[in-house]
């Protein structure tokens, strides 16, 4: 699945943390996992995810900090963390 440009798991009652192996879809674009039951801190490999424009995490239990490997997501127009 490394040429998926879009995942949408938005409010489907998802639980647990968050898997750092989302890094190897490296066309995706647009990561939506708003509105689920998400629990953790958000994974430092992310920051691999280059190409994303738009990641939604928000409406979840997410804790910690964002992870400065973020910074590498230059290409990130959109961040839902609310």
């Amino acid at each position: 699945m490394t040429s998926l440009t879009q995942l949408q798991l938005n409010e489907n009652k998802l639980s647990g943390r968050l898997p750092s192996s989302l890094c190897l879809m490296t066309d995706l674009e647009a990561l939506w996992l708003h509105s689920n039951q998400l629990t953790g801190s958000l994974p430092v490999e992310w920051g691999q995810m280059t190409s994303l424009t738009e990641l939604s995490l928000s409406r979840n239990n997410l804790s910690g900090r964002l992870p400065t490997s973020f910074g590498q997501m230059t290409n990130l127009e959109l961040l839902q963390l609310f």
